[in-house]
C-alpha cells in the first residue's frame, strides 16, 4: 500500500538508518536486527533498564535519576512485605522495537517490560502499561498484547490504524519515522525521544 499516509519499506529503511547514526552519536542505544533485505523481516531496537522507588504498596513510584533512566517514568509496582525499608530500589527492563507494517505500510511500534533484572521474568500487563500515559487509560483498540511477527513471542504494541493520519500530518517532515514515534512514543512506556532526533526532521 503506497499514497498519502505511507511509507514504503525503502523509506523505512532510509529513516531507520539516520535514525540509528543519530543514536550513535548521542549514545542512545538503538540498533538494527533482522534481515534487511526481506520486506518487513528488520526492526529496530532497544532495551534499557530502569531503576524504581517503592514507596508504598500499589501507589505510583518515582525513578531514580541517572544516566539510564527516564526522568518522567512512573510505574506501579508492590512492595515485597518482608522488606524492611519502603525506599528499595527495584528494576525495570524496558524494551521497544519499530517495526514496518506490510499490511498497513507503517511502522509499527512493539514493546514489553519487565518487573526484574531478566527480560521474561514478571512482564507487566496491559493494564500496567497503561499507567504509563500520564495517568490517562489507553483505549484497549490502541493498546494490546500479540505476537511479534518476527520474535514469535508475545509483546505489547500499539495498532497501527491511526499511524496514517499521524504520517498525513507529518508528510513534508524529513524523517517520518522519527516524527510518527516522537507522537506515539509516550504511548509505550513513555518512551521519550531525546530533543537530537528533532533535528532529523527538519
Amino acid at each position: 500500500m503506497d499514497g498519502p499516509g505511507t511509507i514504503t519499506w525503502d523509506e523505512y529503511l532510509e529513516n531507520a538508518e539516520i535514525f540509528l547514526q543519530m543514536s550513535d552519536r548521542i549514545s542512545d542505544g538503538w540498533e538494527f536486527r533482522g534481515d534487511k533485505d526481506v520486506p518487513g523481516g528488520a526492526y529496530i531496537v532497544r532495551r534499557k533498564k530502569h531503576f524504581l522507588s517503592a514507596d508504598n504498596d500499589l501507589n505510583y513510584c518515582s525513578v531514580h535519576k541517572n544516566n539510564n533512566v527516564d526522568d518522567d517514568l512512573k510505574f506501579e509496582l508492590q512492595q515485597d512485605p518482608f522488606e524492611g525499608s519502603s525506599a528499595i530500589e527495584k528494576p525495570l527492563v524496558k524494551e521497544h522495537h519499530i517495526l514496518w507494517s506490510m499490511s498497513y505500510s507503517v511502522p509499527v511500534l512493539y514493546f514489553n517490560g519487565w518487573k526484574s533484572d531478566f527480560p521474561g521474568i514478571n512482564p507487566i500487563t496491559v493494564e500496567e502499561a497503561q499507567s504509563f500515559v500520564y495517568g490517562t487509560p489507553l483505549n484497549y483498540m490502541e493498546l494490546s498484547q500479540s505476537i511479534h511477527p518476527i520474535l514469535g513471542t508475545p509483546f505489547l504494541h500499539l495498532h497501527p490504524c491511526m499511524s496514517h493520519e499521524l504520517l498525513k500530518i507529518t508528510c513534508k517532515s524529513k524523517n517520518k519515522l522519527v516524527s510518527w514515534l516522537s507522537t506515539v512514543g509516550p504511548g509505550a512506556l513513555g518512551l521519550k525521544l531525546q530533543p537530537e532526533y528533532c533535528e532529523l526532521t527538519l
